[in-house]
């Protein structure tokens, strides 16, 4: 008696199904499938078209990476898909290499796009605080003449015997800081306040005390030396200043030489609300001159921009030059190899 065992029979439905699928499809079957898809040619309408074109437009790898949606810098997605719509109506590609090409073209000038905005904020930073920096700059001038003057140090001091400028640079120097100081509104309402001050113990004492005498002659001994003068002779009376009592002539005169110097207070007084006026035109028309000038951005910033610029450029006009030989070559034109020249030194 044979001991073999059993002989099995491994062939399965599944197998046998598996089999099946595999033979080769009729020609008949062939046919049929061409036949179908000819009468299938994608969506007819342009709505349908359009819909179509923008699967491609939405799952491009540039159209997911060239746009920030994040962040204080988010850009608007959409508007860059519409900018690409219009590149893909015009350029129609047909194929991964033009579709490509032609994503790499709305890229290029999305990314060109940026380079008008950096030079937008390169421009702004400098416009938007103009004001504010002309106000912090003329008072950081006015209140560093206040200061040098007031202190009486260095080449405004009047005994400095280790100082060698000559005196006449030092009184030009004077001088030009009491013309700054009348330039800037802030410095005009200094000299205002002092002359009203003198005014005020003109009214209540009889005269101007030594502390103001000294700052009138500092702000305005080199812009009216008269009005000084004026000034430095209305203190207190030598009879006062010795306790003697005043007759009545001293009253007379001393009431006259008050009411001269009351009447020079204002008449400075009235020269510095003009000199108020032509500060505000003047600040004014120099804050539209400086802001004229910026209306460039920065030697640097402008560098750093126009090679980013060139950059892109040349990105762009060669993805435009690939996609139009590519796609005169699908019609059938007869499209000449590209010319390439070298303009490197020979070896």
């Amino acid at each position: 008696m044979s001991l073999r065992e059993p002989s099995h029979n491994f062939s399965t439905p599944q197998r046998e199904h598996d089999h099946a699928r595999k033979r080769p499809a009729s020609e008949r079957k062939i046919q049929a499938n061409r036949r179908n898809a000819l009468r299938s040619t994608g969506p007819k309408t342009a709505r349908g078209k359009r819909i179509v074109s923008r699967n491609a437009i939405k799952h491009g790898l540039l159209a997911r990476e060239v746009v920030i949606t994040a962040g204080d810098g988010e850009e608007n997605l959409e508007e860059f898909h519409s900018l690409l719509e219009g590149l893909w109506d015009s350029y129609e590609p047909m194929g991964v290499v033009e579709e490509s090409l032609v994503q790499a073209i709305a890229a290029c000038w999305w990314r060109k796009a940026r380079v008008i905005r950096a030079e937008n904020g390169e421009i702004r930073k400098r416009l938007d605080t103009i004001a504010v920096d002309q106000a912090l700059r003329d008072s950081d001038k006015v209140n560093l003449i206040l200061a040098v003057s007031n202190m009486e140090l260095g080449f405004f001091g009047r005994e400095n015997p280790a100082d060698k400028i000559p005196r006449m640079e030092q009184w030009a120097a004077m001088q030009r800081a009491q013309t700054a100081l009348r330039a800037h509104p802030s410095g005009l309402v200094y000299l205002r306040a002092l002359l009203e001050k003198a005014k005020a113990e003109l009214a209540s004492d009889g005269y101007i005390s030594e502390p103001t005498r000294g700052a009138i002659c500092c702000e305005f001994g080199f812009w009216n030396c008269l009005f000084t003068l004026y000034c430095s002779h209305a203190g207190p009376p030598a009879d006062k200043a010795e306790n003697r009592p005043l007759g009545a002539g001293d009253d007379k005169e001393a009431e006259e030489k008050r009411a001269a110097v009351v009447a020079s207070i204002d008449h400075e007084l009235e020269r510095l609300s003009a000199f108020k006026d032509y500060a505000l035109e003047r600040e004014k028309l120099s804050g539209d001159a400086e802001a004229r000038s910026f209306s460039l951005p920065p030697t640097d910033a402008t560098d750093k921009l126009l090679r980013y610029e060139a950059h892109l450029d040349r990105q762009l006009y060669r993805a435009m030059d690939q996609l139009e030989r590519l796609q005169r070559q699908r019609r059938g034109e007869n499209v000449p190899p590209p010319v390439n020249i070298n303009l490197g030194k020979r070896t």
